[in-house]
């Protein structure tokens, strides 16, 4: 997430000190404004300034910035369009996204930014749907890209970008060293781990899940187009293996505040019954008083809620969303395969109690394009 920069209040000469006046609306009045805007414009409204921006949290709670996590899906039927679920408010939120952007998949998220991919034009688009605002990106060389991942945001200086390509390839770009020329990497450890299923920037590196469970840093030199790699975390078993772990675990990387996690689930279908096991695991990367790392169980997580899916994953404080009703050490999910609890539903997991409940999404989605995770931004 990141704080985008506040625009300076509108001045305008008063008379009295040559003040602006606008911060001094009474509340009443701008509440009445704001009251009659799109949620698109709210969202503008309060970047002007602290007084405004007050009022539109205060008056105005449900508006997209401010909540927690929420899932980007694309309603049923044809042509259906973009939209988002509110944890928070268990619905559909009337923040819809432009039919402009509707026609393609999502692929990535940062600091309010939409990697947005389209498979039949092999093209991706940075876009942010609050300020209208888009960034090309030269066509990654790994299509169909699975997940997208951003150092920062494309507003910020020297950010990097990362595509993870459903063959298990990853390739890196940085705009302002390799002039828009993507480099891939880890093409030979790639082969040995069976290919990659997962990334994330850390520690100044991008990290990557190999299929047998193997976590690989590298760091590029876009400048040179060489990149040095890191075993981070051994196998969990043979390139190829068939069995339980190769194919029924699903396996995430999550950065936070520093911090690497690795967050493992399994669902269970048990014979002859519609009933499903639920086994999540969150291990963590830390360093002894030795500086050696190495990979802990994580039994709770408190004040934190961990999200994750295939495309966006994080780690959110509890504390800054109240009214979400998060439960800390808890892990949310929300694929395809959750339809195995119930038709359209999140899952959220405790650590602590080792049990699982849905929360059904109001409305429904298309479980041919799968829920994205989208965390709160400005």
């Amino acid at each position: 997430m990141m704080a985008s920069q506040r625009r300076p209040c509108i001045q305008q000469q008063s008379g009295v000190g040559g003040q602006s006046a606008w911060p001094d609306l009474p509340p009443e009045l701008l509440e009445r404004i704001v009251g009659v805007l799109g949620p698109r414009d709210r969202v503008a409204v309060r970047l002007v300034c602290a007084s405004w921006r007050a009022c539109v949290r205060e008056s105005f709670p449900c508006d997209l910035p401010f909540e927690a996590p929420r899932l980007l899906l694309r309603r049923p039927g044809a042509g259906g369009g973009l939209a988002f679920f509110s944890l928070q408010h268990r619905k559909i939120l009337a923040f819809a996204l432009p039919a402009s952007l509707s026609a393609g998949r999502c692929c990535g998220h940062i600091g309010g930014w939409l990697a947005m991919a389209s498979d039949a034009e092999r093209s991706v688009v940075l876009c942010n749907p609050v300020s209208g605002r888009s960034v090309a990106v030269p066509a990654p060389p790994v299509f169909p890209v699975s997940k997208m991942v951003l150092s920062r945001p494309p507003t910020s200086p020297g950010w990097t970008a990362a595509a993870l390509g459903r063959t298990g390839t990853i390739a890196l770009l940085q705009p302002a060293v390799s002039g828009g020329a993507w480099m891939t990497i880890g093409l030979d450890e790639g082969a040995r781990h069976g290919g990659f299923r997962d990334m994330a920037f850390w520690s100044g590196g991008l990290c990557a899940l190999g299929h047998d469970g193997a976590v690989l840093a590298f760091r590029g030199d876009l400048r040179a187009r060489t990149a040095t790699v890191s075993l981070l975390r051994d196998a969990d078993h043979a390139v190829g293996e068939l069995g339980r772990l190769s194919w029924s675990w699903q396996v995430y990387l999550v950065e936070s505040d520093g911090e690497l996690l690795l967050v493992r689930k399994l669902y269970t279908v048990r014979r002859n019954s519609e009933a499903v096991d639920l086994e999540v695991e969150v291990h963590a990367l830390s360093s002894d008083s030795a500086g050696q790392r190495k990979w802990e169980l994580v039994a709770e997580m408190p004040g934190r809620a961990v999200f994750v899916g295939s495309v966006v994953s994080a780690v959110v404080p509890v504390a800054l969303y109240p009214a979400a009703g998060l439960r800390e050490s808890c892990v949310y999910l929300a694929r395809r395969q959750v339809e195995l609890l119930a038709p359209h539903a999140i899952c959220e997991y405790s650590l602590v109690e080792e049990e699982m409940r849905g929360v059904p999404i109001a409305g429904g989605h298309s479980t041919d394009v799968e829920p994205v995770w989208i965390t709160p931004f400005v």
